[in-house]
């Protein structure tokens, strides 16, 4: 009975050797050596070698067959006819020749005989729709998902999928909500300024916002267009203590301290409308296109100052007429002038050039003055052609009854 037992003891140590000799030849042990086609313990049984060449060393290298050859190539294209691309050339070979089957079978299931569909089959079995070759990265998932009823515009664009697909990071991407509530309420609890609760604005946040920013231009102010400068104002400028519906639109009643302070001119005193649009427009105060339609056309009543102020020549000790546009012809300066002359023309005469001065000799006196104060008529000259006229009182309109133009001929 101690022999059988002794023999039995020794069968079963025989036994357990050639079982390690067995897992030795045919699987590395756990242990990684490195190298991309270092056997892995997870990935079964090695694949029968009949149909491999039976030098061994072409593969293997040392006393066992746990390691490959550093220098190992095989060209999998030329000895196969298939050709491996992206990180399939790189792949471990016991990734697809494995104790599961032919590979044949498993690559006519494409992507599918050796890749999990982690997104449950929501997605389609078309991995080459997202995903390339090179790694698992979506390729082009921004234009794909530009093709369902979401685009992706401006800030959703750069967010991470799970924020509208919660699992997302384990290839979950069940159908999501897209109403923007759906992701956005958080934000609109926080809209206090204006209140987005209190004024009952909860839902449909496209009328008022745009995908880039939350302070986006995508409000349409229908009812009044905002433009220039109003387009940047904020809202409670016009809109008091939270207050929306029913708001003025009148210009006055925001701008009253304006129409009020207005000084150059004075809009109070001159009893200007307070219907500014008929003068401003919305980009600034200064590009004012005010019509004198309807005005009194009297200009001293708002340039009565500048006649006083006037020195040369003095407008008022001269005794000129407020009649402003009887002289300055121009309402773009005061210097565009075409005096009239009433007394007889000089314009278009050789005393067109003259200066005032040059007749009127005392300052301001425009009375005072006749054609002989400048030109001496001596009685040799006037003998002859000027006998009809003797008699006369030699003052400038006698002179311009024969001198009409202001020459001697």
């Amino acid at each position: 009975m101690a022999t059988n037992n002794v023999l039995t003891l020794r069968h079963w140590a025989a036994l357990a050797a050639l079982l390690v000799a067995f897992a030795l030849s045919c699987a590395v042990a756990a242990q990684r050596t490195g190298g991309v086609q270092t056997w892995w313990s997870k990935r079964g049984p090695v694949v029968p070698h009949e149909s491999f060449p039976a030098d061994c060393s072409l593969c293997h290298e040392g006393q066992g067959w746990r390691s490959i050859r550093a220098d190992f190539r095989f060209d999998h294209e030329r000895e196969t006819g298939v050709k491996l691309d992206g990180a399939h050339q790189d792949a471990e070979c016991l990734r697809c020749h494995n104790d599961r089957g032919p590979v044949a079978l498993f690559a006519a299931r494409g992507c599918a005989g050796c890749h999990e569909n982690v997104h449950r089959g929501q997605l389609g079995d078309n991995c080459e729709s997202c995903h390339t070759q090179t790694d698992w990265r979506p390729n082009d998932a921004i234009a794909a998902h530009n093709r369902t009823r979401f685009p992706l515009v401006g800030a959703h664009a750069v967010a991470g999928c799970w924020r509208c697909h919660p699992g997302a990071q384990a290839g979950n991407f069940q159908r999501a909500d897209t109403t923007c509530l759906a992701c956005h309420a958080g934000d609109l609890a926080q809209a206090l300024n204006p209140n987005h609760a209190a004024q009952g604005w909860v839902d449909s946040c496209e009328r008022c916002h745009i995908p880039t920013q939350w302070t986006g231009g995508g409000f349409t102010h229908s009812a009044w267009p905002l433009t220039g400068q109003h387009a940047s104002a904020a809202c409670n400028a016009c809109h008091q203590n939270g207050v929306f519906a029913g708001t003025s639109s009148a210009c006055v009643d925001c701008h009253l301290a304006d129409f009020q302070g207005a000084t150059q001119p004075n809009h109070v005193s001159f009893g200007f409308s307070t219907n500014c649009e008929q003068c401003h427009n919305a980009s600034s105060w200064n590009l004012a296109n005010f019509s004198h339609a309807g005005v009194n056309a009297n200009c001293v009543q708002c340039h009565l100052a500048d006649y006083q102020a006037t020195r040369s020549p003095n407008h008022a000790l001269a005794g000129f007429g407020q009649t402003c546009e009887q002289c300055h012809v121009s309402t773009n300066n005061w210097g565009n002038v075409n005096f009239a002359h009433p007394q007889f023309p000089i314009n278009n005469g050789e005393h067109g050039g003259f200066a005032c001065n040059q007749c009127h000799l005392q300052p301001n006196d425009f009375q005072s003055f006749s054609c002989t104060h400048c030109h001496d008529h001596r009685q040799s000259e006037m003998d002859g052609e000027h006998d009809d006229v003797n008699g006369y009182v030699w003052q400038s309109s006698a002179c311009y009854q024969c001198h009409p133009n202001g020459k001697k001929d």
